[in-house]
């Protein structure tokens, strides 16, 4: 059995290492997000942490380890806030809007240099992302959906399936499309824009009349939305 003073300097050593892996993670996602994947070099992460080349490896196998990492990271806290937003005591339309602030919060740092490094299909990120989208994401939009037809927030013309497959394809065109579909060079400080411009139209054209007059009533007395979305 343990000393105390044993155990307390494994747990010591372990706090520390789990803020090395925190901090690495961290600022591998700055880089990431700005510069892509095939531009960061551990070198560049490293630097920026003043710390070793070793130190990194022996948390992380390789650079592709560590983009997967923290593409996973960023998945967790995604499922965890539209989780929370599903779980929330609010009507339809407002969980709506509030669906959509997140969505925009979580893409908004990611540069176009990460798309085109999506794009690789043999990119492990990207099939994890895949698989995410397919599972954990439709799963949470199909029990909003289901609040806004019970509230008949949404047009009974829409069929709920079609809805999901629809969503599915905006964000997919989004995160997976070739480089050249994004309309202009401009789109490289703020293509996040594009999106969400995209999912808001998306997500209007769902809703019954009474549906549309609440979402742009909300939508109108949230400034930081509509300069944004303009």
């Amino acid at each position: 059995m343990l000393k105390s003073s044993d155990q307390l300097f494994l747990a010591s050593n372990y706090n520390r290492l789990l803020d090395t892996r925190e901090r690495i993670l961290a600022s591998a996602y700055a880089h990431f997000s700005t510069k892509g994947y095939h531009s960061t070099t551990i070198n560049d992460i490293a630097s920026s942490l003043k710390m070793s080349k070793k130190t990194i490896y022996f948390q992380f196998r390789n650079k592709e380890h560590l983009f997967v990492e923290v593409g996973k990271q960023k998945l967790e806290t995604i499922v965890e806030h539209s989780q929370s937003i599903v779980n929330a005591d609010k009507c339809f339309i407002t969980k709506l809007i509030d669906y959509l602030q997140m969505l925009h919060e979580h893409v908004r740092h990611i540069s176009i240099h990460v798309l085109r490094d999506l794009c690789n299909d043999e990119s492990m990120l990207a099939k994890i992302l895949s698989d995410h989208i397919n599972n954990s994401m439709m799963d949470r939009f199909s029990i909003l959906l289901q609040q806004g037809y019970d509230e008949k927030m949404i047009d009974d013309r829409v069929e709920p399936m079609m809805a999901i497959v629809m969503y599915k394809e905006t964000l997919c065109s989004y995160l997976f499309g070739k480089p050249a579909d994004y309309p202009s060079v401009k789109l490289e400080k703020e293509f996040h824009v594009f999106l969400s411009k995209q999912l808001r139209s998306f997500f209007r054209g769902l809703l019954s009349r009474e549906g549309t007059m609440r979402f742009d009533e909300l939508f109108d007395n949230l400034p930081h939305l509509t300069k944004t979305y303009g």
